[in-house]
This record gives C-alpha cells, structure tokens and sequence, in this order.
C-alpha cells in the first residue's frame, strides 16, 4: 500500500510539474502561444465535462462537436481582445464570434428534430457546458490584454499583459498548496461537508494566508525580474491591491473546486478523466480556474476604475 501510495505521489509530482512548465513557458512564450494552449485545454475540459454527463444516460451529447465549438468561442475573444486581426477582415473576432452564435441557433432548431427522449434536457446540458467552461475560461483572454494604462503601441504585442496571467495561476498554485498542508496538519471543520469531505476551514484559510503573503510579493520589481518581466506603470498595483488580488483568487478558487466537486458527485464520479496521471483529468486540475478568472477579471475591472 505504502509503495502504491508513494507511485501515485511521484506520478502526481511528475505530472504537475510538466503542467507548471507548460503554462509558464506559453504565457511568456507569446500571445500565441496562450491561446493554442488554453483553446486546447477548454476543448479537453469540455470534453471530460459532456463524458460524465453521457454517463448519467439521461442525454447522449455529442462531445467533439460541442467541446471544439467551445475553443471557438475562447478564439473569438481572444481575437476581439487581443486585435491581432483588423476589424474588417473577414477573420476577425467578431466574425469568429458570428460562428459560434450560428452553433448556438442550430442547437436550438436541431431540438425540433432530435429523437432523445427529452432534447430540452439535452440541451440544457449542453448549454451548461458551454456557460460554465467555455465561456469563464474565455475570461482569461480579458486578464491577458488588461493594463491599468494602455502603451502606445497598439498591436498584439504591446497589449498582451502575461503579468496578470502569471499572478493568476500563480495565486492559484500556492492556495492548493497552502490549503493541503494546513489541511492536513490542522485540518479538523469541515468546510463543505456534503460537497466535498476533506476541505477545511483551517485549510480554506492556510491557502487564504498564503496567497495574501504572495500578493505581497508580487509587488516587487525583483520578483517579475527573475521571469524577464518589468513592471511597469501600465499594469503596477499597489502591494494592498496585490494583496486584495490574492484573497479575491484563493476565494474563487474554493469555489470553482467545490462546484466541480458537485457535479462529480451529482454523477457518482471520483475523477473527471485519466488523461493526467495521478491527478485524473484536466478538469480536475483546472476546476479552480473556471471561478478565478472571471474573479480575477472583475477585480482589474473594479481596480482600473479606480486608478482613472
């Protein structure tokens, strides 16, 4: 058992420092880059997603279709935000956008010729899918092109901000990690008992505390230096506001957890997928995003407001 045990653990290791690279490297790489990967993890999150919805056998949904018209939604905004296509070409954002709103008319008429059983439920589902994943995580494209203060070089480059991006995944990382180790050592109050039995509150607020001590270090120019990144005033917060990021982060990142953790119980399931090896699937390891972002996002929003 104990040799099992320590297997999962260097496969979970192995796993989540491949993921950690793979992130950090497209962030920085280029806007590009950013977009190919999370249009590729929004369709494989989709894709585990519609899987347990087949498994409860009350709808058949095809998946490959309705989880690659989610990246095309991801592809629109981050066409629309980035402006890496003038507005008048035929590939540009909105356009892209015109696509996926054509999908979503289909799958209401194609109700009327469906054989399911019942197809109104069907496609709540699939709209579930759709409002839950794809559009959240659509959000990170808002957080990479958001400055406090746009440059004055408007193209794809200067208004790509891998800042924010970093800080969101990185906030995310030391919340899992603080709340795991506080859990474990101290963890006695259920936080969400009927949801999820192993979250605590001492948990809950070990991951709270150690975002709130990164938020703090994230206001230091050495910190980005070491990622050969400088801030600068178009995307500088104050350490209170990095602070204030952090807490807003590790909150909605219990959410997005707990609500995985929801459906996967509604269906009887312990891992949304096996694609990942000792983590389960990429829902699993992105579960806490899909609240994040959207969190995150309205944090910058409030912010920017103020600093007019």
């Amino acid at each position: 058992m104990k040799t099992i045990k320590k297997a999962n653990l260097v496969q979970r290791t192995i796993t989540g420092l491949i993921l950690v690279a793979a992130i950090i490297a497209c962030i920085l790489l280029s806007p590009w880059a950013f977009g190919g990967l999370f249009a590729f993890l929004i369709f494989a999150v989709l894709m585990e997603f519609y899987a347990l919805i087949n498994v409860t056998r009350e709808v058949k949904i095809h998946r490959w279709l309705h989880s690659a018209m989610g990246a095309v939604l991801f592809l629109s905004v981050f066409l629309n935000t980035s402006h890496v296509i003038h507005s008048k070409t035929y590939l540009s954002g909105g356009n892209i956008f015109l696509i996926y709103m054509v999908y979503v008319m289909a799958m209401f008429i194609s109700r009327l010729y469906s054989k399911q059983e019942n197809p109104i439920r069907e496609l709540a589902y699939i709209i579930l899918g759709q409002v839950y994943i794809a559009a959240p995580l659509s959000m990170l494209n808002a957080i990479a092109f958001h400055m406090l203060k746009y440059p004055d070089d408007m193209n794809i480059i200067g208004n790509y901000c891998p800042i924010f991006l970093l800080a969101l995944f990185f906030f995310i990382w030391i919340n899992d990690t603080g709340a795991y180790l506080t859990g474990m050592s101290c963890g006695k109050h259920k936080l969400f008992e009927r949801i999820s039995p192993k979250k605590t509150w001492e948990g809950f607020f070990g991951g709270l505390v150690a975002c709130m001590l990164l938020g703090l270090l994230l206001g230091d120019y050495e910190f980005w230096d070491f990622f050969g990144i400088h801030l600068t005033e178009a995307v500088r917060l104050s350490r209170l506001e990095w602070t204030l990021l952090g807490v807003v982060v590790s909150i909605f990142s219990t959410f997005g957890d707990l609500i995985e953790s929801l459906v996967k119980r509604s269906v009887g399931v312990k891992d949304s997928g096996k694609m990942l090896p000792g983590h389960g699937g990429f829902w699993d390891r992105f579960d806490s995003l899909i609240m994040a972002a959207p969190g995150m996002y309205l944090f910058l929003v409030i912010i920017s407001a103020l600093h007019i």
